[in-house]
C-alpha cells in the first residue's frame, strides 16, 4: 500500500513537470519571457508576495472565528503557526489533504478537544471551498455571457483553450457548491447524525467507529447555532478570492504594465483556483500554468504572459509557505509528533 502510495506520488509530480515542459515548448517566444522577468517591477513583485502572505493570515483569521463560535481559546499567533504549516505541505506534498490533517492534529495537541479540532478544519474547509466555487461558477459564466474570446486572438492561442471548457467549469464548479452546501446542510443535521448511528449499529465493525462519529456530530452540531459567525467566515472566503486576485493583477502588471484590469482578473482567479484542486499534481504544478495561459489568452492578455504569470505564483505560494518548514522543525525540536504520524491525541477523561 505504502509502495503504491509512493508511485501515485511520484506520478503526480511527472504530470505537474509534463504539463509545464508541453506548455512550455508551445509558447512562441519562450526564452524571451526570462528577460521579461528581469525587467519585471521589483516593487509589485513584492507586494504580489505581500498580498499572499496576507492571503494565508486572512485564512487562520477565518479558522479562528470558527474556533470562537466553539468556544474554544487559542492565540491567533498559534493559528496562524497552525496555517503556515498547513500551507507548506499543501505546496510540497502530493496529498493535497495533508495541510488540512496537520492542521487539526496540531490544534487537537494544543487543547486536547479531537473532535471540535476537527470538526472546526471540517467547517473552515467547507466554507473557503464553497466561496471559490460559488465564484468560479459566476466567474465561468460571466465569461461566457459576455462572448469568451477576443476577435484578437490568434489561432496558436486558441489551441489552448483546448484544455478548458468554460462550459464545463460552469456547470461543474455549480454543481460542487451546490455538493458542499448539501453535504453541509446534512452535516449540521441532526437526522443525519442519528442515522448514521443507525447504520454503524448494523455494520460489523461498526461499533468501534460509532464512538468517534458520535464526538465528531456533537462537535460539528455547536455550529447549528453558529450561524453568524459561519457567515462571516463566508465572507471573509470571498475577501480571500479578492486578495489572491490582487496578488495576480500585480504579478500581471510588473511584467506587462496595463497588460490586464482588476475585474478581469477578479473574473478569471476562481476558476484557476477551480482547476487548481484537480489532484493531478502537488499543489497544481503545471496545471496552474495552463489555467492561466488559456485564461488570459480568453481576456486578450496572451498565452505567454499567463504562463509566466502562473509561474511566478507557484513561486510566489512556495516562497510564502517556507516559514511553514521552519516552523514545523521547530515544534519537532521541542517534541511534537511527525505529521506522518496517524491519529490525533486521546480526549482527556473526564
Amino acid at each position: 500500500m505504502r509502495s503504491r502510495t509512493h508511485l501515485l506520488n511520484v506520478l503526480k509530480i511527472v504530470v505537474g513537470l509534463g504539463l509545464l515542459y508541453f506548455l512550455y515548448t508551445r509558447l512562441q517566444d519562450p526564452a524571451a519571457l526570462w528577460q521579461q522577468t528581469l525587467a519585471a517591477d521589483r516593487w509589485m513583485l513584492l507586494l504580489a508576495l505581500l498580498s499572499h502572505a496576507l492571503a494565508v493570515a486572512l485564512s487562520a483569521s477565518k479558522w479562528w472565528l470558527l474556533l470562537r463560535a466553539q468556544h474554544i481559546s487559542v492565540p491567533l499567533t498559534r493559528l496562524f503557526a497552525f496555517q503556515w504549516m498547513g500551507i507548506f505541505f499543501d505546496n510540497f506534498f502530493p496529498a493535497q489533504v495533508g495541510g488540512d490533517v496537520l492542521r487539526g492534529y496540531n490544534l487537537a495537541r494544543d487543547t486536547h478537544r479531537t473532535a471540535d479540532a476537527a470538526a472546526s478544519v471540517l467547517i473552515d474547509r467547507f466554507t473557503g471551498l464553497t466561496a471559490f466555487m460559488l465564484a468560479a461558477a459566476l466567474s465561468s459564466s460571466a465569461i461566457l455571457i459576455t462572448g469568451g474570446l477576443p476577435a484578437a486572438a490568434s489561432s496558436q492561442e486558441l489551441a489552448f483553450l483546448r484544455f478548458i471548457d468554460l462550459r464545463l467549469i460552469a456547470l461543474g464548479s455549480s454543481g460542487v457548491a451546490v455538493i458542499l452546501l448539501t453535504a453541509l446542510a446534512l452535516l449540521l443535521s441532526r437526522r443525519t447524525k442519528v442515522l448514521v448511528e443507525r447504520i454503524l449499529t448494523r455494520l460489523p465493525l461498526g461499533h468501534r467507529v460509532l464512538p468517534v462519529w458520535q464526538k465528531l456530530a456533537e462537535a460539528i452540531n455547536a455550529y447549528r447555532h453558529a450561524y453568524p459567525a459561519m457567515a462571516v467566515a463566508g465572507l471573509v472566503s470571498l475577501l480571500i478570492v479578492v486578495v489572491t486576485s490582487v496578488t495576480i493583477w500585480l504579478l500581471a502588471n510588473a511584467l506587462s504594465p496595463g497588460s490586464i484590469n482588476f475585474v478581469q482578473v477578479l473574473v478569471i482567479n476562481p476558476i484557476i483556483a477551480f482547476l487548481s484542486v484537480i489532484p493531478l499534481s502537488p499543489g497544481g504544478l503545471g496545471v496552474r500554468q495552463v489555467a492561466f495561459a488559456a485564461l488570459f489568452v480568453s481576456v486578450g492578455a496572451g498565452a505567454e504572459l499567463g504562463f509566466l504569470v502562473g509561474l511566478l505564483q507557484q513561486m510566489i505560494t512556495y516562497l510564502v509557505s517556507l516559514p511553514g518548514l521552519l516552523l514545523w522543525l521547530r515544534g519537532r525540536g521541542e517534541g511534537e509528533s511527525s505529521p506522518a504520524t496517524p491519529g490525533f491525541p486521546d480526549e482527556p477523561s473526564a
